[in-house]
């Protein structure tokens, strides 16, 4: 098994046991492996001992050596001999989580979503906790689900495709190779994957490619083309002499959208553009291009990096030379929302501290849930003043980092916060969120989200619309006032990196900024590995044209101590 499959294969454990009833901490004991499998770097088979993975012990190591090794584990086949595996769809569709799932089928004998969508009218409105609109919306979903819509999250995607362009990367006739395809776009999900390689001997390369150990399935099979198959995710290889690799890498990389627009621009100064390469008007006489900076050049166009080739301005942006100096990684100088153990998450204050400074932080913010988001072991006044000294006494220990204790409160449904002012005035910074009550209607979640910025120390709203992406659509909620108020009290909106979320989305980050809002890039991490997520935040930042100047947490440290002085 592929690394996905395995993540895949331990989630659906976890998703069966939190069905079937267990204890919180042998359900997230699972999801701690999946996590840390997916953070992995290398093919967990690979690994002699995998309890050096972070939160990875005896009992989940010899789970993932079985999965590695294609065996089924015998905690997997238990749950699937008791429970109905049709169940783990079920979890997927919007409002419908694990324990709900295992009511469902208690109480009603809901086996799968073909089942579920199946039921009468009035079937779920009966039972306790349902209402009619909740029906509505459970048993259109269940009507209407396809479980081949599910996309890859982009850290699924970036895994499987690195461990598949590593391979076309190490043939001895592979010349180039690049990931090409919405994934270069960096787009939020991704359905299949696109390849191009440059090389001499493309039959070669084909043929290998194609008896490769992770293809599963072959499409498709020519000496420049190999369409395939692996862990049911499509795969396609587009092979291209060296001297054609730009043509074909900037074809198969923009969106449509995108293409088509620089073929008009082209068509207007006598050249046709294709994955061929470049030709006077009328020849048909199409010469390669061996990068994709020499495509723009001809066009003269500024080089446009992938994440903007979707046809929103860029092309007009790179003829003027104004294209915008995209963030990039290493210009994040913080995290402004992680979370501890003493709340839901699994590091400690040190390890989360000494993974910081592996990236190069200059400052970290621990904003552990408060006291209503019982579920999340949110923190007591009384726990929260406890977590407060035991930062301060942990910044102490750190000359390389500055800790900062802060907290993710919760907006409650009337648009108050989970604690007084008084405590929050004691807090480094405070991050706003909401993780109840989603279906209150528009004008609602809009108001109790205002009411939450004007709060003199909130200083950011987290994952501020509420998706999970492939699981749950977002609340409904106006954004565009919700920016609108944003600038008028100068609090920020986050942009969560965590892969599930990436929330806020392009197209509002973009109008933030156009609008003078500043937001914070924060991973939302649970554990050490997680931290790792901010370039995925980072990518969408960039997709939205973001530059440094417009993030809070790209701030140097004593830049970032002043802004915290100034507070709102």
């Amino acid at each position: 098994m592929q690394n996905t499959e395995i993540v895949r294969a331990l989630e659906t454990v976890a998703t069966l046991m939190e069905i079937k009833g267990e204890t919180y901490y042998r359900i997230l004991g699972y999801r701690r492996a999946a996590e840390s499998v997916s953070a992995l770097g290398r093919p967990a088979r690979e690994m002699e001992d995998l309890t050096e993975l972070p939160h990875v012990g005896a009992t989940t190591a010899m789970v993932i050596r079985d999965l590695a090794d294609d065996r089924t584990p015998e905690i997997l086949a238990d749950l699937l001999e008791e429970i109905p595996p049709g169940l783990v769809e079920v979890t997927r569709l919007p409002g419908v989580g694990p324990r709900t799932a295992g009511r469902l089928w208690h109480e009603i004998g809901v086996t799968s979503v073909e089942a579920l969508g199946e039921l009468e009218e009035g079937s779920l409105a009966a039972l306790k906790g349902f209402g009619k609109k909740s029906e509505e919306r459970i048993l259109r979903a269940a009507r209407t689900y396809n479980a081949t819509e599910r996309r890859l999250l982009l850290d699924e995607a970036t895994a499987l495709a690195e461990h598949v362009l590593q391979f076309v990367r190490s043939h001895p006739a592979c010349e180039r190779a690049e990931i090409a395809g919405s994934l270069r776009r960096r787009k939020e999900t991704i359905g299949d994957l696109d390849i191009v390689a440059a090389s001499n001997d493309g039959k070669a390369l084909a043929d290998a490619f194609a008896g490769a150990q992770f293809v599963d399935e072959i499409l498709a099979h020519g000496p420049s083309k190999v369409f395939i198959v692996c862990g049911g995710v499509e795969v396609d290889l587009r092979i291209v002499e060296p001297e054609a690799y730009g043509s074909l890498l900037h074809h198969f990389t923009g969106s449509q959208a995108h293409n088509i627009a620089l073929r008009e621009r082209a068509v207007k100064m006598s050249l046709n553009i294709s994955e061929y390469g470049l030709a006077e008007a009328g020849t048909g006489d199409y010469q390669p291009v061996a990068s994709e900076a020499e495509i723009y050049s001809r066009l003269d166009l500024a080089f446009i990096p992938p994440e903007l080739r979707e046809d929103t301005g860029e092309i007009r942006a790179a003829a003027k030379a104004d294209l915008p100096n995209l963030l990039e990684v290493p210009d994040v100088r913080g995290d402004l929302h992680v979370h501890t153990n003493y709340s839901d998450g699994r590091g400690t204050i040190q390890s989360m501290a000494e993974a910081a400074i592996s990236l190069g932080y200059e400052y970290l913010v621990f904003c552990d849930h408060s006291q209503s988001l019982k579920v999340a072991n949110g923190l007591s006044p009384a726990r929260l003043k406890e977590k407060l000294e035991a930062v301060r006494a942990a910044d102490e220990e750190y000359d390389e980092i500055h800790l900062l204790c802060g907290s993710e409160v919760d907006i409650l449904k009337d648009g108050s916060l989970d604690y007084e002012n008084a405590l929050l005035a004691e807090l480094d910074f405070v991050v706003a969120s909401i993780h109840t009550s989603f279906n209150i209607g528009e004008e609602a979640m809009t108001e109790r989200m205002i009411r939450a910025m004007n709060n003199p120390y909130v200083r950011t709203i987290a994952h501020p619309t509420g998706r999970i992406l492939n699981r749950r659509e977002p609340y409904a909620v106006d954004v565009s006032k919700l920016i609108e108020e944003a600038a008028a009290t100068n609090t920020a909106l986050e942009l969560n990196s965590y892969v599930d979320r990436l929330d806020l989305s392009v197209p509002y980050v973009r109008e933030a900024i156009s609008a003078g809002v500043r937001i914070t890039i924060d991973t939302d991490a649970h554990d050490e590995t997680a931290l790792g997520f901010i370039k995925f935040g980072v990518a969408q930042a960039r997709r939205a044209w973001v530059e440094k100047e417009s993030v809070v947490n790209c701030l140097p440290w004593p830049e970032f101590e002043e802004h915290l002085k100034k507070g709102k």
